[in-house]
């Protein structure tokens, strides 16, 4: 048996209805999906790393592998950014800063040693290295002729980001086919400086 509708109620529902037909019924949101990694700390270290050693071959794909200015096996090698001081250059160029790292660019081929010398000085910076030693060798018998790796390091070096100043190494570091470099400093470096000094 059916229940009639009364007349108070159709009333009622009417109005309501007349009252509700300018609102819009609310629409779901929308949302976005957050997917959690599903790669392994492994796998995600290893991207880092790759997209790491992509940047360091792009900025060495910025040095360039011809030699402007060929150096003689025997000759000595220097640069300095502004602002150096004299002092400080000197104390370089005799082998008074102990080299606290070293690259051995013996047998490398000038885009390997391109690459090399790029990722080591980077490092260098990152982990507060002041003064690093290169060995690039004289090239005695290099070609298209003497003096192909030396000449190319005295290029590179001017262009590599970090690097305030360079000089080839005194005979107990290697001489001639060796190069002091001298490394800025970094911001941890220069932070634990000047909490040194404060302490001082």
């Amino acid at each position: 048996m059916s229940e009639s509708k009364s007349p108070d109620n159709d009333d009622e529902i009417a109005l309501f209805q007349e009252l509700m037909q300018d609102v819009k019924p609310l629409t779901k949101p929308d949302t976005v999906a957050l997917e959690r990694s599903s790669l392994t700390p492994e796998q995600q270290a290893a991207r880092r790393e790759a997209a790491m050693a992509a940047a360091e071959a792009e900025e060495a794909a910025a040095l360039s592998e011809q030699v402007r200015d060929w150096i003689e096996p025997n000759d000595p090698i220097e640069w300095r950014l502004d602002g150096i001081q004299d002092g400080v250059f000197r104390q370089l160029k005799r082998g008074h800063y102990e080299p606290q790292a070293t690259l051995n660019m013996h047998n490398m081929r000038v885009t390997e040693a391109r690459i090399e010398i790029t990722r080591f000085l980077k490092e260098c910076y990152r982990t507060g290295v002041r003064t690093a030693l290169i060995i690039h060798g004289l090239g005695l018998k290099s070609q298209p002729r003497p003096g192909l790796l030396k000449s190319l390091v005295n290029q590179w070096l001017p262009d590599i980001e970090h690097v305030l100043a360079f000089h080839s190494a005194q005979k107990f570091h290697g001489g001639m086919g060796a190069t002091y470099v001298m490394i800025r400093k970094n911001q941890n470096v220069k932070l634990a400086t000047k909490e040194q000094n404060r302490k001082r």
